[in-house]
Formats: C-alpha cells, sequence, structure tokens
C-alpha cells in the first residue's frame, strides 16, 4: 500500500511539470507574429537557428505551382541554411492526383525527388499536358531522364503506394485540408500561405531559437 501511494505521488508530482513545460514552451512562441495555429503542443525534432519547413503539395494545384516554384526558393536565398524544407506529395485537389503524387513518390525512393517535382509542375501548368495520363506522365518522367515505360511499369505494379499512404497519414494528423499545407517545426501550421507571412513566421521563429 505504502509502494503505491508512492508511485501515485510520483505521477501527480512529474505529470504536471511535463505538462507545465508544454505550456511554458507554447506561451513562449505564442507571441511570434504571423497568421498560423498550433497543431502540436510541443515542436518535433526542431533545431537551433534553423527552422524546419513541411510542405504538402498535390501537382494539378496551382498554388502549389506558385509556391514551390516562386515563393519557397525566394525565402530559401533569404534564409539558406536557417531554413531547411521538406516536400510531401498529398493528394487532394482531385481524385486523379493520386496518379502523379505516386509518381513523386516513387522519384522520392528512387533520389531523383527534386527533378520530378520540377518536371511534373512544369509539364501540368507549362506544357499543358495532364500528368495524371499516362502521356503526361511518361513527358514528365523523360524530362527527368528517366525511362518512361520502365518507371510506369513500376507504377503500375503499385511502387511508392506505401509512401504516399504514410504521407496521408502524416498530412493527417497535421489537419492538413488545404493546400499548399505547410508546417513550421513540426507543429505550427501556416495559415495564410504568402512570402510576407512566412518570412514574418520564421523570422519570430528564429528570434525565439536565440533565447
Amino acid at each position: 500500500m505504502a509502494r503505491l501511494l508512492l508511485v501515485c505521488l510520483a505521477f501527480a508530482l512529474v505529470f504536471p511539470l511535463h505538462a507545465r513545460a508544454a505550456e511554458d514552451l507554447t506561451d513562449r512562441y505564442l507571441s511570434v507574429p504571423g497568421s498560423y495555429s498550433f497543431v502540436r503542443r510541443a515542436p518535433e525534432g526542431e533545431e537551433a537557428g534553423k527552422v524546419k519547413m513541411l510542405v504538402f503539395e498535390d501537382f494539378l494545384c496551382p498554388v502549389c505551382y506558385e509556391t514551390v516554384t516562386k515563393i519557397i526558393p525566394a525565402l530559401q536565398q533569404k534564409y539558406g541554411e536557417r531554413l531547411e524544407v521538406t516536400f510531401v506529395g498529398y493528394p487532394l485537389v482531385a481524385e486523379e492526383s493520386m496518379v502523379p503524387v505516386q509518381d513523386y513518390a516513387l522519384a522520392r525512393e528512387m533520389g531523383v525527388e527534386k527533378e520530378m517535382q520540377r518536371a511534373l509542375f512544369r509539364t501540368q501548368f507549362e506544357e499543358q499536358l495532364a500528368i495524371h495520363t499516362r502521356e503526361g506522365l511518361a513527358r514528365a518522367v523523360s524530362h527527368v531522364g528517366l525511362d518512361p515505360e520502365e518507371f510506369l511499369a513500376k507504377l503500375s505494379a503499385g511502387a511508392g503506394n506505401t509512401r504516399v499512404k504514410e504521407d496521408i497519414t502524416l498530412g493527417e494528423g497535421y489537419h492538413i485540408d488545404a493546400l499548399p499545407g505547410i508546417v513550421l517545426d513540426g507543429w505550427i501550421r501556416v495559415n495564410e500561405v504568402s512570402q510576407k507571412n512566412l518570412a514574418t513566421i520564421i523570422d519570430g521563429l528564429l528570434v525565439r531559437k536565440r533565447h
């Protein structure tokens, strides 16, 4: 009985400390300016002097195209190594979105995700060729320098499906219901996707990381 009381007392003492720590951390970051929402009680894998940006994109989304090709490169140029960007394919715009997202997932497994991302957006929005069709996908794959027939055969066999499912689960965990979806340091979801708002939030986070 005495041991049980000690365990209960220890739990009562430790749990509030963890709760207060999370609350104190949130309070510390609440003053960061900009339009955003907290989707976690604490950051995930943050680093001192660096902001980690997770971008959920759909290759049929014109706003994603503008964000990925214009806004994010401008931010990367401004912040350099202080900004680490990771892209995730997220099929949300239409049923057809699953096809290019699966294509991108396979490209990530092959280590050519950057080239495929550019090729998919180029084919869809610059060449006006639908990338959910076989012809459009083949064109995008050829832009990357891969063999279209071999690549499409792997897609038909289900390559990339597991990663897509994992990415969808990840996005649902962050409550991504509009694209592009941007999460900073694993706990701050950006509400207004603009270069000004993103820079405002990133500046605020970098200031907090110096203390």
